[in-house]
């Protein structure tokens, strides 16, 4: 009987130990994730004071950040394919190795018309 007690007591002494050992280990682990977190460096205060303070401003920094983000892209997908393209748009083509047409014979034909 007494070795039935003296096992129990040991299984109970290393439940207890290693109970204690765990919590101390997540007492070290929760303690110093806080003290990370409680200390913000000064970057994180000053953004929070010009963009995060209120949900109006925040949302308004977006909306201007994806306008300007927007206009960006655009200006630089164009002019990437002006300069792939180039001599090969209407904006690029040299119009002046082609031939000028006078208008000058429709003029006529309307007066035709008229009588």
């Amino acid at each position: 009987m007494n070795s039935i007690i003296a096992s129990r007591s040991a299984m109970l002494w290393r439940a207890s130990a290693q109970r204690a050992l765990v919590n101390t280990s997540r007492r070290t682990v929760t303690s110093s994730a806080v003290t990370k977190i409680a200390a913000p460096t000064n970057f994180v205060k000053t953004w929070y004071e010009v963009f995060g303070k209120s949900t109006a401003t925040y949302a308004s920094w977006l909306v201007i950040l994806f306008l300007v983000g927007e206009a960006t892209t655009c200006s630089t997908r164009d002019a990437l394919w002006e300069m792939m393209n180039s001599g090969h748009t209407f904006k690029s083509t040299d119009w002046s190795k082609f031939d000028q047409f006078d208008d000058d014979d429709d003029d006529d034909d309307d007066d035709d018309d008229d009588e």
